[in-house]
């Protein structure tokens, strides 16, 4: 019998560290687990104070306050209003365009998003309906990077090729007869 068997023996009976063991293995879970509800948290607050905002703005739109040629104005608007969007001004791409109520076209195109990596400006024109009373769609797309960056596991939300998440809010109204 060798001298060292007794030892290998004793050290594989011994119970001492055992908890350490469970620690090691479960607090990476639990840290990203609750590293990940803070990073959804927090987009989910971006959401929701973006929704708030483009209601706000479009709230002056109906009331005539803002006209079509006032874009920046209204762009302002949302960006006064939104919170915890860093660079408001450069990250959000608005689309409004009158929807077609006959056959409800044009409402499942995905929504125009500001490129980053470009250099591009988002457009935003319209005029009171000659006549007709005219159901308009205003999409604003925010591009946000994520709060924490250690997880990525934000809801699989997918990222662009930026680094940055999609945040997107819709809002509708009628363009009355000028």
């Amino acid at each position: 019998m060798s001298p060292r068997r007794p030892l290998l023996r004793r050290f594989a009976r011994s119970q001492t560290g055992s908890a350490t063991i469970e620690f090691v293995l479960t607090v990476p879970l639990v840290l990203m687990f609750l590293f990940s509800a803070v990073d959804f948290g927090t987009v989910m607050l971006r959401q929701v104070f973006l929704d708030r905002s483009v209601d706000i703005a479009v709230r002056q739109v109906r009331l005539g306050n803002i006209t079509g040629a006032q874009f920046s104005r209204f762009r302002d608007m949302i960006c006064e209003n939104s919170f915890m969007i860093q660079d408001c001004q450069n990250a959000i791409a608005i689309e409004l365009r009158p929807v077609d109520t006959q056959n409800w076209s044009g409402l499942a195109d995905p929504a125009q998003c500001i490129n980053r990596e470009l250099e591009l400006s988002p457009v935003l024109s319209f005029a009171p309906s000659a006549g007709l009373q005219q159901l308009m769609l205003i999409r604003v797309c925010a591009v946000v990077d994520p709060f924490l960056s250690l997880t990525g596991l934000v809801l699989g939300m997918p990222t662009d090729s930026s680094g940055g998440y999609h945040i997107v809010s819709h809002a509708a109204f009628a363009n009355e007869p000028a």
